[in-house]
């Protein structure tokens, strides 16, 4: 089992953070919790493969603002999504012979991603109705960034390596790439209005997105009588603005975010836990495909933001038999 908890609330225009939005209390705050429960099978010391099961309770939280010059703030609210997200199937294989080399190796995998989480979650939103001049309540799919699923299918590829430099010292490197080869997935996202024409008409439907997480660093067992190792390595993951596999059109917030990891690895008698806490260092939302289309239909600047964590909590543990 592995546990992933971030709060998202410090927004970004390319690598600009919008600090306005801190002082005025209209950030947007992401609160998510995904617990992955998965089951593997070693079919020999050098071929396994595993599933994974995404468990996903998550919280946004968002302003309500008037429809008056100054845009003035009138309230809070929250939407939620919780459920099983998108499972995903990975087989993996040494490519060095593990008996004869239990010092450094390499690992290739290479997966499935099943569209089994909900991709059109919905809750009630408190809106500004224009026409009453009141706050109204209306339902909607949540924003997609809360979504247990985003309705396609992926390629998983992955890469880990390590090399003992010296007794108890080891360095690595790991990387995984989902390729999704769908564009859309034909959830509407109420980011345009088409009876008032308002909103950027590129962004109307949800974007199926590439994922991209890479890690690299070193551990250092000291304590070895009780398993417990250190390990600090640099990280960065994110949504790239096009897919390497079809089309790149709808609404997403392509972007990444670049931190340095300390960490705490117990393994002992088939037991594995880990504990980190990647910290950030670097973040950027990059510009959409929609955003450079609507830049050029209107003839004037449009770039999108995200809001990014300081720093996340990832835990997990193992059993092996």
């Amino acid at each position: 089992m592995s546990y992933r908890w971030q709060r998202s609330d410090r927004h970004f225009v390319g690598d600009v953070e919008q600090t306005q939005r801190l002082t005025e209390h209209s950030e947007v705050i992401n609160n998510i919790n995904l617990l992955d429960v998965s089951v593997g099978y070693a079919f020999s010391k050098r071929f396994s493969a595993n599933v994974s099961f995404p468990f996903q309770f998550a919280t946004r939280s968002q302003v309500v603002r008037s429809n008056d010059v100054a845009k003035t703030i009138l309230t809070r609210f929250s939407t939620e999504a919780v459920g099983l997200g998108d499972i995903r199937m990975l087989a993996t294989a040494w490519l060095l012979d593990p008996d004869q080399n239990k010092k450094q190796n390499i690992s290739l995998g290479l997966g499935v991603k099943f569209p089994t989480g909900e991709k059109d979650a919905v809750d009630t939103f408190q809106v500004f109705d224009t026409n009453s001049l009141q706050i109204v309540a209306r339902t909607k799919t949540v924003d997609q960034s809360i979504q247990p699923g985003d309705g396609g299918y992926g390629i998983i590829a992955d890469i880990y390596a390590f090399k003992e430099v010296f007794t108890n010292f080891n360095i690595f490197v790991a990387g995984t790439y989902i390729a999704a080869p769908q564009e859309k997935n034909g959830v509407n996202t109420f980011r345009y209005d088409p009876r008032l024409k308002t909103g950027n008409p590129f962004e109307a439907e949800m974007s199926i997105a590439d994922q991209y997480l890479a890690r690299a660093g070193f551990g250092y067992t000291f304590l070895p009588q009780y398993g417990l190792t250190f390990t600090l390595g640099g990280r960065i993951e994110g949504v790239p603005v096009r897919d390497l596999i079809g089309g790149s059109e709808g609404f997403r917030r392509p972007g990444f975010g670049v931190s340095i990891e300390p960490g705490l690895v117990y393994a002992r008698k088939g037991w594995t836990a880990s504990l980190s806490a990647p910290v950030a260092l670097y973040r950027a939302r990059e510009k959409s495909v929609p955003d450079n289309e609507f830049e050029v239909l209107k003839g004037k600047p449009q770039h999108g933001d995200a809001a990014f964590a300081d720093f996340m909590i990832l835990g997990s543990i193992a059993k092996s038999f």
